[in-house]
């Protein structure tokens, strides 16, 4: 009987048919965030992008046939490769051939990534490869796409998909901030305040950073900030999960993520707050949804 009911919760935690709002709100809005942080990368403004292609030094080019111009490329190749790379992200975002376009975008993605490993890709390229695949493979386009609009007339209209690749992506987002917390935890340098001055007129520092750090507030200002920053991110991973204080944490989080968009310049990791959305119930999320934009004309 014990196993039975285990069973049944397993089942109904990883598997269960769920509406596909969540994953959908997602789609768009990361989708948003991926066009506009690569629409920033286009060429030819960005060199790396434009006159120079994946590199393989231990195989001549000549061997990849066909695909010789794309080891390395020329100008004209790398416009159309990122061409299309640009077009599948729309395409997914809208939710028009999503399964196709994010694999593609995917798959090229992986390109541009061994083809800058050079510049320090860092865990937000990787949470965004990871969510980008993800969703390509779940039901993200079976609400709120041109997918749902082609087949029932009406965007809004939806079909149950499994709740597995939103567990994923949960449990993904959990580990970022565990990992990011635990290594602040851990490495010297996060042990004082003296880092996040540092950091706010250093390269990543922003025109907002540079006038806290100009105030020359105490050093125990700056102390007292990464003990903050050390005990919400350490927090962080628990209280999504805690239905009664998730809202509470989400506050925090969007407050936090903008601050280091503000201060630091590093604005890539707002794609987390859109990911808040997942640790709510899906079927909360359709019927907040649904009040929203209204409920589809085949309900």
């Amino acid at each position: 009987m014990t196993m039975k009911i285990f069973h049944r919760h397993w089942n109904h935690f990883w598997f269960r048919p769920v509406p596909p709002h969540a994953l959908a709100l997602l789609r768009i809005l990361s989708g948003a965030v991926l066009l506009l942080y690569w629409g920033l990368k286009a060429p030819p403004q960005q060199p790396l992008l434009a006159d120079h292609g994946l590199v393989l030094p231990y195989f001549p080019a000549t061997s990849f046939g066909p695909l010789a111009p794309l080891f390395p490329s020329a100008l004209t190749v790398a416009c159309i490769l990122f061409a299309i790379f640009y077009a599948c992200l729309i395409l997914f975002t809208i939710g028009l051939q999503m399964r196709l376009a994010g694999l593609a975008a995917f798959l090229l993605y992986v390109y541009y990534w061994f083809l800058s490993l050079h510049l320090f890709n860092t865990s937000f390229d990787r949470l965004f490869l990871f969510t980008l695949l993800v969703l390509a493979l779940s039901g993200a386009d079976r609400t709120l796409s041109f997918r749902a609009w082609r087949e029932s007339g009406d965007a809004r209209s939806s079909v149950p998909v499994n709740i597995l690749p939103q567990r994923l992506l949960m449990f993904q987002i959990t580990i970022v901030y565990l990992g990011v917390a635990l290594q602040k935890l851990w490495l010297p340098d996060w042990q004082s305040g003296e880092i996040l001055s540092y950091s706010m007129v250093g390269v990543w520092g922003s025109s907002a950073g540079n006038w806290v750090v100009a105030r020359n507030w105490p050093m125990a200002f700056f102390d007292v900030s990464v003990f903050l920053i050390k005990f919400f991110e350490l927090a962080m991973p628990f209280g999504l999960w805690i239905r009664s204080m998730q809202r509470w944490f989400m506050a925090g989080g969007v407050l936090f993520h903008v601050g280091i968009a503000i201060l630091l310049d590093i604005w890539w990791f707002l794609v987390l707050i859109p990911a808040y959305v997942l640790f709510f119930e899906p079927e909360d999320v359709r019927s907040q949804t649904e009040r929203w934009l209204g409920s589809p004309n085949n309900n």
